[in-house]
């Protein structure tokens, strides 16, 4: 099975008061976000992960292989492996920074990816699409609106579907990765 995911935000405290998480503390989110995962995505399952795992090295440390399945990250802008990230300014941080997270169990990283969910080609990215906001950071980032579905993170609680981008955020699924087929389901119906 293939699950879908971003924003964690491992260990980022203030998080829970920003999208007001149902948690009393970082310790308690941390230990919750893998007990969800793991109660839905088993060892043998594939997870795009769109990005925003944790906004330090630590995390991604701690928490990557405590995670099942094979994890393919599509960074985003608070992930260090992130090319504008800071820590990656540089071509050598950047692939310092990079095999850190191969090594720590991610499979891949990429910056944006498609993905076919039935006949449809579906774009990946940590953001949404170019244009769709007042909200110009990352623009250099964004992929251009082409008419066709994208699976985006990046805006927490704010929205779940929005035309045809659906946000895949831990915020909008009940703090779970969500299923390719959940996802056809939604671009089936329109």
């Amino acid at each position: 099975m293939i699950y879908f995911s971003s924003d964690h935000h491992f260990y980022h405290a203030n998080v829970i008061r920003f999208c007001d998480r149902p948690y009393k503390d970082v310790e308690e989110m941390n230990e919750a976000l893998v007990k969800n995962w793991n109660a839905v995505v088993k060892p043998e399952d594939t997870v795009y992960y769109l990005g925003d795992f944790s906004m330090a090295l630590r995390p991604v440390e701690l928490y990557t292989k405590r995670l099942n399945g094979r994890k393919i990250l599509i960074a985003g802008n608070h992930d260090w492996c992130f090319p504008g990230h800071k820590k990656s300014k540089t071509q050598e941080k950047a692939a310092n920074v990079q095999q850190k997270y191969l090594t720590e169990g991610w499979d891949h990283i990429l910056v944006c990816d498609n993905i076919t969910i039935g006949d449809e080609v579906v774009s990946m990215s940590h953001f949404p699409w170019k244009g769709d906001s007042t909200d110009t950071r990352f623009d250099d980032w964004r992929l251009e609106d082409d008419g066709g579905w994208l699976l985006c993170g990046h805006v927490h609680e704010k929205w779940q579907r929005k035309n045809k981008m659906i946000n895949v955020g831990v915020d909008v699924w009940d703090y779970k990765p969500v299923s390719i087929e959940t996802i056809k389901g939604i671009i089936n119906g329109g």
